[in-house]
């Protein structure tokens, strides 16, 4: 039903399935699904901007509102799930709470004093991440954020404050063979890439656009985990770009040498709440952060 939504707003499937952060094929899987399961076509699909048919005009309300209750229902349901009242819950990249949520943490710990934390690492996409801070399933979101792939959030209702840089940077086994990066003609350099449509993924292939070599990689690993390729390129599989900060923080990843910084991606560590969140706790973290972050309001 939030495909549903999602392609109204966006007027086109691959728009819609981008900002859902699927493949264009599997979002049109999906609405067929829900067509299938609805008994009739609730996409017109003969036009362009696509609209809605009679059918889905008259189905789109009831589905914001299910879309409503449902994140409603797990908001109420997840209260059970926190450590304690004075307890918050973080949702975040898997790649960000492996390293930097628990020294965020233990940061914030010293600065406002002892509370609970409950993280949440899982994929999902930038809407779903915010209906969670609205309906009480997370009380903050932190992420990565590109200049080249600004979010389109409303800083009124989810405010922002930018807590931390990170790196994108390429890196290969320093005991691996000498190979020549400033050739786009040579052999085949074996490249290990971010699976789908994650925002790693975009970011990387967005750097390589203007790296002299790029013509000459060749995909021989995927995986959907910044670790899993951190471990693939530490065991000498090929060439990875890689958040400086996971290489950092994996005593592995030693071996490893980074081939250029004039190939970096700088990424911004961005922390977002919902400004109706007025839990105590929350408000006294949030203020702590803006003590120590870069650029509370600051735009894309």
């Amino acid at each position: 039903m939030e495909d549903l939504v999602s392609v109204v707003e966006k007027g086109h499937f691959a728009r819609a399935a981008e900002a859902r952060n699927i493949t264009q094929s599997a979002f049109s899987r999906r609405i067929k699904s829900l067509e299938i399961w609805a008994g009739t076509e609730l996409i017109d699909r003969s036009q362009h901007p696509v609209s809605l048919t009679p059918a889905g005009r008259d189905f789109l309300p009831h589905a914001r509102e299910m879309i409503r209750i449902s994140y409603q229902a797990r908001g109420e349901a997840s209260e059970y799930a926190r450590i304690a009242k004075s307890g918050v819950t973080i949702a975040c990249l898997h790649t960000l709470a492996l390293f930097q949520i628990p020294s965020l943490v233990a940061q914030l710990r010293r600065d406002v004093g002892p509370f609970e934390a409950s993280i949440i690492a899982e994929t999902r996409s930038i809407e779903e991440y915010l209906e969670s801070l609205i309906n009480g399933g997370s009380d903050f979101f932190v992420c990565y954020r590109h200049e080249a792939f600004p979010f389109d959030i409303d800083e009124a209702d989810f405010p922002r404050i930018d807590i931390g840089t990170d790196r994108m940077l390429p890196y290969l086994a320093a005991d691996g063979a000498r190979i020549d990066f400033q050739s786009a003609e040579g052999p085949a350099i074996p490249y290990l890439e971010y699976a789908g449509t994650s925002f790693l993924s975009r970011v990387v292939q967005h750097t390589i656009k203007s790296v002299p070599f790029r013509s000459r990689l060749r995909g021989v690993y995927r995986g959907s985990l910044a670790e899993s390729l951190c471990t693939a390129a530490v065991s000498g599989l090929g060439l990875a770009w890689l958040p400086e900060t996971v290489v950092a923080s994996n005593s592995r990843a030693r071996s490893l040498e980074c081939i250029s910084e004039d190939w970096q991606a700088p990424m911004q560590i961005s922390a977002f709440r919902a400004a109706s969140n007025n839990r105590a706790v929350v408000n006294k973290i949030w203020a702590a952060l803006a003590g120590r972050g870069q650029d509370p309001s600051g735009p894309d």
